[in-house]
């Protein structure tokens, strides 16, 4: 309990700094904020990247097979803190091949000079790099490693442009990142974990584009991208790029057919089959809305979703959900919903977007999250969230109250919502005088 009390602080502190004021009302754009890079990790987390639970956590020696590597490649492993993978790959593109390990923190290089050391190995190259500028040569590398980092940069989009400029005609880009979409990176802080939505969205417009996407490991997405200037090289095949569109968009260009479903209060079952054989990767935005016929809750999407389309046949796709309407009863099996797009909905879309990226604690975060959604959706007032917030494991009126807060950090005007009328129910058994602050500005 200490340590979810430590972690509520931390959350109530960085959320009132994020919170609009709650007396300015105003209309939510139709465009969400852009995302926000993490805290790179310092060199005094080094102990924790050769932590033995790794293998099975992440797989390397899988994840460098997919990869390819061979004698004679040069390589860089872009944030390669101690050296996990670098060394590694050092092995496998020897003896003719170079690895050249980039680091922003002097301190990194230093530890790994010592694994270099004590390994014996002679084709690692320490880099000391800058935030904007990896300090590659240019058009020499065949491959770019980026494991756990590219959530990090400051400037993604300088150091992409560099990254190109790096690359050989035909060379390659293999980013991984913990998935947003299906819980199994949960583990990993939520600003730490990256969605296909999210990466596609920002790579593609640098001038990459996708030709492989990889999902056998645990928790972690795979990418291999290479640059939109690479056209083929003599005696080289070139390299299929995959297709990726938004759910919307492939249905109305038929690419597609898509049937959604009940299956629980917290996931639906979207059926899919592709109407062309190619494989396609499909994605909608947190948010998504899915609306029922009638009688049942409409769901609204509480993280990015994704599936890759490799076979033809019918393939079924769970995403996760929360209720959109307090008091109706959720989708069954034999219930169908139509999809509708995020922004047609944007106090829900909001919301689940904030959730998304919100580091609350696990134990109280989808409580709190659908408090939020419904005073957003139905304005629920405080008699109304009561009884569904008990079930959080801190009292029910700070679980009311952080809905409240995070309702208003999303964009939308709480004071005119009943919410904000009830809160003498609440604000004076507050102990937590950030909130406490917050509600009586």
């Amino acid at each position: 309990m200490l340590k979810m009390k430590t972690a509520m602080c931390g959350c109530v502190g960085l959320l009132l700094c994020l919170a609009l004021s709650p007396a300015a009302a105003q209309e939510l754009p139709l465009e969400l904020p852009e995302r926000v890079p993490a805290q790179f990790m310092s060199y005094l987390g080094a102990p924790w990247l050769e932590r033995p639970e790794r293998v099975a956590e992440e797989m390397p020696d899988n994840m460098l097979a997919a990869m390819g590597l061979e004698d004679g490649d040069v390589v860089a492993d872009l944030g390669v803190g101690s050296g996990y993978h670098a060394r590694r790959m050092a092995r496998l593109v020897a003896p003719t091949g170079t690895v050249y390990g980039v680091d922003i923190q002097s301190e990194m290089l230093d530890i790994l000079r010592g694994h270099i050391e004590r390994e014996g190995l002679t084709n690692l190259v320490p880099v000391l790099s800058e935030p904007d500028d990896p300090k590659l040569p240019e058009g020499e590398i065949d491959w770019i490693l980026i494991v756990d980092v590219y959530h990090e940069l400051s400037d993604p989009m300088t150091v992409l442009a560099k990254l190109r400029q790096s690359l050989k005609p035909d060379g390659r880009v293999a980013l991984v990142e913990y998935r947003v979409e299906d819980g199994t990176g949960d583990h990993i802080k939520a600003d730490h974990r990256m969605s296909v939505h999210q990466v596609l969205s920002e790579w593609k417009p640098a001038g990459f584009e996708l030709v492989e996407l990889h999902e056998f490991l645990p928790g972690q997405h795979m990418f291999i991208f290479q640059s939109t200037d690479w056209d083929g090289a003599p005696g080289v095949d070139p390299r299929s790029v995959i297709a990726d569109y938004d759910v919307l968009d492939a249905i109305s260009a038929g690419h597609i057919e898509v049937i959604a479903s009940g299956q629980g209060p917290e996931t639906l079952n979207l059926r899919i089959n592709r109407t062309r054989s190619e494989p396609m990767v499909i994605t909608f935005p947190v948010g998504t809305y899915f609306e029922s016929a009638g009688g049942r809750s409409d769901m609204v999407a509480s993280r990015d979703g994704v599936v890759v389309l490799s076979e033809d046949g019918p393939q079924s796709w769970s995403v996760m959900v929360r209720k959109a309407h307090r008091t109706l009863p959720v989708p069954g099996t034999g219930d169908e919903l139509a999809i509708r797009s995020a922004d047609e909905h944007r106090a829900t879309r909001n919301v689940t977007w904030m959730f998304q990226g919100a580091g609350l604690h696990p134990q109280i975060a989808p409580t709190v999250e659908q408090l939020a959604l419904w005073i957003a959706s139905e304005n629920a007032g405080y008699d109304e969230l009561a009884e569904y917030a008990s079930a959080a494991p801190i009292p029910t009126e700070r679980t009311v109250a952080l809905a409240a807060a995070y309702t208003a950090s999303a964009g939308i005007d709480i004071t005119v919502k009943q919410i904000w009328a009830d809160r003498e129910k609440f604000v004076p058994a507050l102990t937590d005088e950030n909130l406490r602050r917050f509600f009586e500005n």
